[in-house]
């Protein structure tokens, strides 16, 4: 039996597609809590999740837009299974 808390996710929930490529956007909060958080997935699973949260899930929408608008989609794209990963080489 596990003690995770019971989440509730925000109505702003959404994915975000641009050419072939898509986000998953989760904005969530502890059932009952104040506080939002906010995680962005990719299509391939790879997963960024802010530390800090937020006052509200339009705030935390609006810092996916602004990082879209100033960065560019891609910022969120980890690798395809297509694309060419290169290991570091370990030294020493």
């Amino acid at each position: 039996m596990t003690n995770d808390p019971e989440l509730e996710y925000s109505p702003l929930t959404q994915t975000i597609s641009e050419h072939d490529r898509s986000i998953d956007v989760f904005i969530y909060r502890e059932k009952g809590g104040s506080d939002w958080y906010l995680e962005v997935v990719d299509d391939h699973d790879h997963s960024s999740v802010w530390e800090d949260s937020f006052a509200s899930d339009k705030q935390a929408l609006q810092m996916v837009k602004n990082i879209i608008k100033q960065e560019g989609f891609a910022i969120f794209l980890g690798p395809g299974p297509d694309d060419d990963v290169v290991e570091p080489v370990a030294e020493g």
